[in-house]
């Protein structure tokens, strides 16, 4: 009789398991990160037990990284159009805006993965770079702009801002405002012209 690994799963659809374990993942990190949540708290949101949650990923630092990987993965629809620097910066930041918005979890992802400093730095939590980045550098780097920061640099500030917004917006704690939607209008708005001001074009 051959011996089975422990924690292998005894039947069912391994890829779906494994879909499975990676969605309660990214909801249990993106509410806790990676130092709050648990793999007991992922395995009960996934409907598995531990072993099959370790049998998937192995722990939980790859569990993790692997969410970072699935979230950095997503297109980003980027067309930031416009004839002056300050319309397509305005542009891009309010495609990243509905991007985020569209995606809740990616921006507490960011905010943890960013309030954990250099346990991120290196080794298997070494987080994938921000697709979302790279594109808003390249919008930066277009426009010819001499920002008080490389851009780069610009980027993640202006990164930070948005994830921060999205966040506050998502958890009703944006700008006073008579409904929900008017008060992620502000925010956005106020991100637009934060971001602004960080490239030196306010």
């Amino acid at each position: 009789m051959q011996k089975r690994q422990v924690g292998r799963p005894r039947g069912g659809d391994p890829v779906e398991t494994r879909r499975t374990i990676l969605s309660a993942a990214e909801e249990c990190f993106a509410a806790s990160g990676f130092v709050g949540a648990t793999t007991r708290q992922v395995a009960a949101l996934a409907g598995v037990n531990v072993a099959t949650l370790h049998y998937h990923f192995g722990n939980k630092e790859r569990l993790y990284r692997a969410v970072l990987d699935a979230a950095t993965r997503q297109d980003v629809p980027f067309l930031a159009s416009g004839r002056t620097p300050e319309e397509r910066l305005s542009s891009a930041v309010e495609i990243l805006w509905d991007f985020g918005a569209a995606h809740p979890t990616l921006p507490r992802l960011r905010l943890f993965q960013r309030l954990a400093g250099p346990l991120f730095s290196a080794g298997i939590l070494g987080a994938p770079d921000d697709p979302r980045g790279a594109l808003l550098a390249q919008t930066l780097t277009e426009t010819d702009l001499e920002t008080p920061l490389p851009p780069a640099e610009t980027a993640r500030v202006i990164l930070a801002l948005l994830d921060v917004a999205l966040v506050a917006a998502q958890d009703g704690h944006g700008p006073a405002a008579a409904s929900p939607s008017a008060m992620a209008d502000a925010s956005r708005a106020g991100v637009v012209a934060a971001a602004l001001r960080v490239a030196g074009l306010a």
